[in-house]
C-alpha cells in the first residue's frame, strides 16, 4: 500500500475510528443568553433544550473526527449556528448512515445533518429540507494513471463507493447507459466508510473512489489523490426530520442564515454550492440549482 500523505492519512485514521460508532459530541455552541427562548419545546425534541443531530462523521471536511475524537466540519458549524438561532444546545451523535432515517422516524434524534441527498422517494418517508448542491466526483491516484477524464472513461474501471447510497445509484444508472451503448460497465465496489474506499484506492485495489466533490477536493490536498471527474449527476442535499415542527423551525433558521450572509460565507469556505430554491420542508421533484 502506498503511504498516504499527512492530511489524507490523518483523515483516514479518524474516519475509520468513526465507523459503526454511536458516540456523541456536544458542541460548545449554546443559546446566546439565559433570556433566549427556545423555538422548540419539550414535546418537539428528544431532550428539552437540546437539538439532537445525527451525522456520519466519515466525510472530511464536511463531518469527521479530529484528533481528540470531536466531530467537526462544515455541517457541524452549520448545526451549531442553527441551534444557536433556535436557542437550543446542539448535540451531535455519530451514527452510520443506514441507521439515521429509522432513528429520526422513531424519535432517537431530532435532525439528520450528514449530507443526505434529496430524492422525491426519500421525501415520502421523512421531512426533507434541501439547502446545498453536490455532484458526484471521482478521485484517482495522483497522476491519473488510467487517464480518466469523463464519465465514459469509467467504463470497465473498478470504482469504490461508501455503502450503497447516491454514489452507488449514480454509477448504477451510468452502467445502464454503458450497457445500452455496448460498452463495458463499471465494477462498483462498496465499502463501509469513505476512508475504507480511499484505503483501497491507495492500495491499488480499485481505480477510483466516487464521492461528493467537496470530499475529493479535501483528499486531493493530501497530494496522494486527485479529482479526475466532477459534477456527475448533481442534486440537492437535505437536512432530515421526523417532525414537521422541527423542520419548519430549522427552515426559519436557515433563511436567517441565508439573509445575513452566513450561509454564503460558510459555503465559500468549504467550496460548496448553495441550493437556490426555497429553504423549506419540501416534497416532489426539485431542481439541482
Amino acid at each position: 500500500m502506498r503511504t498516504l500523505r499527512i492530511a489524507a492519512s490523518a483523515a483516514l485514521l479518524l474516519t475509520v475510528a468513526a465507523c459503526g460508532s454511536q458516540s456523541s459530541s456536544s458542541s460548545s455552541a449554546s443559546s446566546s443568553s439565559s433570556a433566549c427562548t427556545p423555538k422548540l419545546g419539550k414535546a418537539d425534541l428528544v431532550k428539552a433544550g437540546t437539538l439532537t443531530i445525527s451525522t456520519n462523521a466519515t466525510l472530511p471536511p464536511m463531518q469527521y473526527l479530529d484528533a481528540s475524537g470531536n466531530i467537526i466540519g462544515m455541517r457541524v458549524e452549520l448545526g451549531d449556528e442553527i441551534a444557536k438561532l433556535l436557542c437550543l444546545t446542539p448535540k451531535f451523535v455519530n451514527i452510520p448512515f443506514d441507521a439515521q432515517i429509522p432513528g429520526v422516524q422513531s424519535g432517537r434524534w431530532d435532525m439528520i445533518n450528514t449530507g443526505m441527498f434529496y430524492t422525491p422517494e426519500r421525501a415520502k418517508t421523512i421531512k426533507l429540507l434541501p439547502y446545498e448542491i453536490q455532484g458526484v466526483a471521482v478521485s484517482v491516484a495522483k497522476g491519473n494513471p488510467k487517464k480518466i477524464t469523463s464519465e465514459d472513461d469509467l467504463s470497465g474501471k473498478s470504482i469504490a463507493v461508501e455503502a450503497p447510497g447516491y454514489e452507488f445509484d449514480t454509477l448504477t444508472a451510468l452502467n445502464a447507459k454503458l450497457k445500452a451503448a455496448g460498452k463495458p460497465t463499471v465494477t462498483i465496489r462498496t465499502f463501509t466508510t469513505t476512508a475504507d474506499a480511499y484505503q483501497a484506492l491507495a492500495a491499488g485495489q480499485v481505480e477510483g473512489v466516487a464521492i461528493v466533490e467537496a470530499v475529493t477536493s479535501y483528499y486531493q490536498k493530501g497530494g496522494t489523490f486527485e479529482t479526475a471527474v466532477k459534477g456527475i449527476n448533481p442534486a440537492p442535499l437535505a437536512l432530515g426530520f421526523g417532525k414537521q415542527k422541527a423542520g419548519d423551525a430549522v427552515a426559519g433558521a436557515l433563511n436567517t442564515l441565508r439573509d445575513n450572509g452566513y450561509l454564503a460565507t460558510l459555503f465559500k469556505k468549504y467550496n460548496v454550492t448553495a441550493y437556490s430554491g426555497a429553504l423549506k420542508v419540501t416534497t416532489g421533484a426539485i431542481s439541482a440549482k
